[in-house]
């Protein structure tokens, strides 16, 4: 967890939106990659990388509409501090604890009914947005 926090610190100090989206990048591939070793099922972790990685790109998306030409300024003493802290990367996933396996208890078929209205829940609200958006032919974006 220690490569997490300090993934996060590094996002705080960074400034340009191509900067901060590589960080999310990488927190996001670290954070899939520990809900892989915890639950031995791929899809919580594939999903969360759609998720949270699609999201990022239309935020990024926008962020580059608003500052097209901003020249991003490196800090020379993060850039030598980095591969210190992604060493912490292989050391913590050797010594981390994978005795709980609370996640695959969701796919059991107790929770069938759990899951398939949670499933409901996002296609519904997936129909919902998609017909708020459709619905005016003006952009979103009010200059």
């Amino acid at each position: 967890m220690l490569m997490i926090v300090t993934m996060s610190i590094f996002f705080m100090m960074m400034s340009h939106p191509i900067t901060m989206l590589m960080s999310i990048m990488m927190l996001t591939l670290y954070m899939s990659l520990i809900f892989y070793f915890f639950s031995q099922f791929s899809l919580i972790s594939l999903v969360m990388i759609l998720l949270i990685l699609g999201g990022m790109l239309v935020i990024f998306m926008y962020m580059v509409s608003l500052s097209p030409n901003n020249k991003i300024s490196l800090n020379w003493k993060t850039i030598f501090c980095f591969p210190i802290f992604a060493s912490f990367l292989k050391l913590e996933l050797f010594f981390e604890n994978l005795q709980n396996q609370l996640l695959n208890k969701i796919y059991f078929m107790n929770y069938m009914n759990m899951i398939m209205l949670m499933m409901m829940y996002l296609i519904l609200t997936l129909i919902v947005v998609m017909k708020l958006t459709s619905s005016s032919n003006s952009p979103m974006k009010m200059t």
